[in-house]
């Protein structure tokens, strides 16, 4: 591109980001620093909605808008973008009257392979308002194969639209050595635990998790086992009912939210970790596992085989409670198998990447603003 030439202006929304510690946050942050941090190309300003002090706004400038989207959009036209990235695409998503080129991050499609775990409005958005939408952007990205080919067939976009951009490991996730750890001393587990780590949602299969650990505890002698459900949500009426009346009280801890160093050091420490979703666009936690040497026992559905490849013990049918207290006690008892999953996770971690997703999508920028505009001069 000829230096003379102003840079092509991009916005990205970044509301994910600001909202905390989610799966599609995490993703952005990640993607954003790393665009802004090697970025020689483009002006880039972030869009969102409210100042805050987390230090990515220091790489870039903000440009805050309002929530109702029409303001928004007039608002932004004022500043001529060239090109705007959203995330998350939903009706509040200032799309109008906007000439820039439009792409969007759309992880999975949890809400329409398992609406009964969402809202009313929610579904209704997902199926009445969603696909219009993507369909109106001039490219999608995602994280997964899976998700790539069903946003193809369900909403009957072009491959050539949709680009991959996977998750990948934080280096805070590693093999630390050997235990105990002084976590497992925090919040008590002992040295034979299993464990789980999400906010606490019904499509994260609770029921199934403690009906497993209650066969597992009656397979046997199990004195001593414990299953920690860490993150936000799980101390809850429901879930102390559940325990009481499985008189699990004492074996099942519900430690709330707990520091990344600490959920390293727990994952470190665990029999497995156990993720037994009933559908996931990526499923994150799972290599974050197995980057920390803790085998997996999660479920085969939507993107989850692709991402955890051989290096994860499946559950065919999320609700076969039996299936996973079987394959619970497969890891609590068996030391070769044990092994034997941890170094095929750890060498499924290493294949993802976020500076090969960030070139990805620098890729898509640099062939969406291939323009007349901004086309190199063919007689220089």
């Amino acid at each position: 591109m000829d230096a003379s030439k102003p840079r092509p202006r991009i916005g990205i929304f970044t509301r994910p980001i600001d909202q905390g510690t989610s799966g599609s946050g995490h993703h952005l942050l990640e993607i954003v620093t790393r665009l802004l941090q090697r970025n020689t190309e483009f002006e880039f300003f972030l869009i969102h909605y409210e100042i805050n002090d987390k230090p990515l706004y220091r790489l870039a400038e903000e440009i805050l808008i309002p929530r109702n989207p029409l303001r928004a959009s007039a608002l932004l036209r004022r500043h001529d973008f060239d090109l705007l990235h959203y995330s998350p695409l939903t009706v509040y998503a200032p799309v109008f009257g906007l000439r820039a080129k439009k792409v969007a991050t759309i992880h999975g499609a949890e809400q329409a392979l398992v609406p009964r775990y969402y809202s009313p409005l929610t579904v209704l958005h997902e199926f009445l308002v969603f696909p219009h939408y993507a369909r109106g952007m001039d490219h999608i990205i995602t994280v997964s194969q899976t998700s790539s080919r069903y946003f193809q067939t369900r909403l009957g976009i072009p491959g050539c639209k949709i680009s991959i951009c996977p998750n990948a490991v934080s280096a805070a996730y590693r093999v630390l050595g050997t235990g105990p750890f002084a976590a497992m001393r925090t919040y008590g587990t002992g040295e034979r635990y299993f464990f789980h780590l999400s906010r606490y949602s019904e499509r994260k299969n609770p029921w199934t998790m403690l009906k497993a650990f209650e066969s597992f505890l009656g397979s046997g002698n199990r004195g001593g086992y414990r299953l920690v459900l860490a993150g936000s949500g799980w101390d809850n009426p429901r879930v102390r009912k559940a325990l009481a009346d499985r008189g699990l009280r004492n074996q099942v801890l519900l430690p709330g939210f707990i520091p990344e160093s600490e959920v390293v050091e727990l994952l470190n420490g665990a029999i497995a970790f156990l993720y037994p979703s009933f559908a996931e666009g990526f499923g994150m936690p799972n290599l974050e596992a197995m980057a920390c040497g803790c085998p997996v026992i999660t479920t085969a559905v939507f993107a989850i085989p692709e991402i955890v490849g051989d290096a994860a013990l499946l559950m065919r049918d999320p609700r076969d409670d039996q299936d996973l207290a079987r394959k619970m006690e497969l890891l609590a008892s068996d030391a070769g198998l044990r092994r034997e999953l941890i170094a095929k996770g750890l060498k499924q971690a290493s294949c993802f990447s976020w500076d090969r997703s960030v070139e990805t999508l620098l890729d898509v920028y640099r062939n969406l603003l291939t323009t007349e505009a901004y086309a190199e001069d063919p007689s220089a």
